[in-house]
């Protein structure tokens, strides 16, 4: 967390004289670190290892220090690729001796449309092309921009080499975790819904995933977004390119995409797509009105793997909300069973024909503080009394344990 090892967002270098012994960049000469933060998450390292837990970190989840933001604007702003650098450094410094697994930006799609395009989430602005004055492609490019940033330091500064718990060649790696709604087309037979279903996820996923795996932005975005959509320099081309050793995927549901009928009466990021999302009534919904279709978990990791040339990938979050308005219902939790069960199974399929699947992460372990939803929304295996704090396994902790014990042995064929 950001905001939690060092406050003010920024490193601090002190003084001029480097002691022996203590590299120039090296987090022992940054001022402002809180050691509180740093010993709470070293705590949580060693207690996972000491229970034969692989820790994966992410060193961004939308947790930006306010002061950033009160300086110059946050993630608007290209100041921030380097001020997130020197975070990531003291990260790989403190941790990166225990932690094989690194991640960069969490859902940098999120961040730029929920942030500042639509207002849902911090800080909340809405887009220029809706009557405000966020502007969620430049806040995209720069979530890029300090990812490969983040990453050079983790390669070049020697932080990859870190790593002292595998065997004696073994490294860090380090990737990033992107959003992934999986699109089918309306009519599998009508070409301009098989483009809308591309270009659709290519909005989204591709946005933050191909300028990493294939040197530039999609070419649907750049076609339809012109100038409004920021270049890449070649040395920015060069430092993204392979700036990743794995794609962490987001997934939790998937929809039906075509062509629109007619133009858009509103603006911005959903009519710059083009597209005309909708679902199958026999379709259930979360209560975050998502749809459930499994058959989109295996889909989706073929699309990502044939766009991107086999790439090692591990599901990053993967979950529901259920109808959960007091205990009794959390803890019988069948709903969430049965999504478990078809998105693991679809994820499985996957992985028999052949995609690289490293591991999957089901979101999540507890109910939790859950954004602009406050608590109001439960996606936890675990049932978390907000009150006591007292937490109590849900039918899913169960079924979910088994499926971890017999490797996915107790799936349904």
């Amino acid at each position: 967390c950001w905001s939690r090892i060092l406050p003010s967002g920024t490193a601090d270098y002190a003084g001029e004289v480097i002691e022996d012994g203590v590299e120039e960049n090296s987090s022992a000469r940054v001022k402002g670190i809180n050691e509180a933060g740093v010993e709470f998450y070293n705590d949580l390292i060693d207690a996972l290892l000491e229970n034969d837990i692989e820790p994966f970190i992410t060193l961004y989840h939308w947790d930006l220090p306010q002061a950033l933001e009160d300086k110059y604007g946050g993630w608007a702003n290209k100041s921030i690729v380097e001020d997130f650098a020197d975070y990531s450094r003291i990260c790989f410094d403190k941790f990166g001796d225990r932690v094989k697994y690194w991640i960069t930006i969490n859902e940098g799609w999120t961040t730029a449309i929920h942030g500042y395009e639509e207002g849902s989430n911090a800080p909340g602005f809405k887009g220029e092309d809706v009557g405000g004055s966020g502007k969620p492609y430049q806040v995209g490019h720069h979530l890029l921009l300090a990812h490969a940033r983040a990453v050079e330091v983790f390669r070049s500064e020697e932080y990859a080499n870190m790593y002292q718990r595998g065997k004696k060649d073994e490294r860090g790696l380090i990737g990033i975790s992107n959003s992934g709604d999986h699109r089918f087309p309306l009519d599998p037979n009508s070409e301009d819904d098989q483009e809308a279903a591309t270009r659709s996820m290519e909005f989204q996923l591709g946005w933050m995933t191909d300028p990493i795996w294939l040197g530039d932005y999609p070419p649907s975005m750049r076609k339809i977004l012109g100038t409004r959509l920021p270049n890449f320099t070649e040395d920015e081309k060069k430092k993204l390119v392979g700036s990743a050793d794995f794609i962490g995927l987001n997934h939790y549901s998937s929809a039906f995409a075509s062509k629109p009928s007619k133009p858009a009466t509103y603006g911005g990021y959903w009519a710059d797509q083009l597209v005309t999302l909708s679902g199958k009534d026999s379709w259930k919904k979360t209560e975050m009105g998502w749809y459930v279709v499994p058959d989109g978990a295996r889909e989706i990791l073929l699309w990502m793997d044939k766009r991107y040339s086999h790439p090692l990938i591990f599901v990053t979050e993967n979950g529901m909300s259920a109808y959960e308005p007091d205990k009794e219902h959390s803890i019988h939790d069948d709903a969430r069973v049965e999504y478990l069960e078809g998105y693991i199974r679809g994820f499985g399929q996957a992985l028999g024909q052949g995609v690289n699947l490293g591991g999957y992460f089901a979101w999540s372990l507890l109910d939790n503080f859950e954004w602009q939803y406050g608590f109001s929304k439960r996606f936890g295996i675990v049932h978390v009394n907000y009150t006591t704090h007292v937490r109590t396994p849900k039918s899913s902790a169960e079924f979910y344990s088994e499926v971890i014990e017999t490797n996915g042995g107790v799936l349904p064929e």
